[in-house]
């Protein structure tokens, strides 16, 4: 009871303001892209099914914390079924229905936030990958959009990269994620 009593008076009694920020679906895409032997392929993810959790302490400067995504597997989708079964199958949806990423703290350098110690879960297997991601603010920093991309190999997180006709169609191990993540501040 007192450590509850601890958090409700901090919360009354701080100065930092932590704002409530909107996802805006609408305005944000995610691409994941590679090759394969026979041609390149990308997919994309239904943006209404992701989760966004983000705190902002400021706009300006922008004072970020603890960010977390939460992208359901199957809401990546190529177009080709027997591709996106291929895909579940590889990152073993049934077992782990979500890739998550969150990360703590950021760093800033001249436009761009830095994520070193974010922590990418796939397949069950979690990794630090390292984000940079460019941001641009609108009406008054009250909208901010992350612009950028990351690239892996599926290895790293002991996901076999998929394979089509009897193993003689190969998907290349690495992978690029292209993410422009739109939300709306009210501080």
């Amino acid at each position: 009871m007192k450590t509850f009593l601890r958090i409700i008076f901090l919360l009354l009694f701080t100065n930092t303001a932590f704002s409530q920020v909107r996802f805006h679906p609408d305005k944000s895409m995610m691409t994941l892209a590679g090759t394969s032997s026979l041609h390149d392929w990308e997919s994309t993810v239904l943006m209404d099914q992701m989760k966004v959790e983000l705190h902002v302490e400021e706009t300006d400067p922008l004072l970020l914390g603890h960010l977390r995504l939460d992208i359901p597997v199957k809401s990546i989708k190529s177009g080709k079924s027997i591709m996106d079964n291929k895909t579940y199958s590889a990152l073993k949806s049934d077992d782990f229905p979500a890739i998550k990423y969150e990360v703590e703290v950021f760093d800033y350098n001249n436009g761009e936030i830095i994520a070193s110690d974010g922590k990418l879960k796939v397949a069950g297997e979690e990794r630090k990958v390292p984000v940079t991601a460019v941001y641009h603010k609108k009406n008054n920093n009250q909208i901010m959009t992350f612009q950028g991309s990351v690239s892996f190999n599926m290895t790293d997180f002991n996901v076999e990269p998929p394979t089509a006709m009897l193993g003689t169609i190969k998907t290349g191990d690495e992978i690029t994620i292209t993410y422009k993540i739109t939300v709306e501040i009210n501080l």
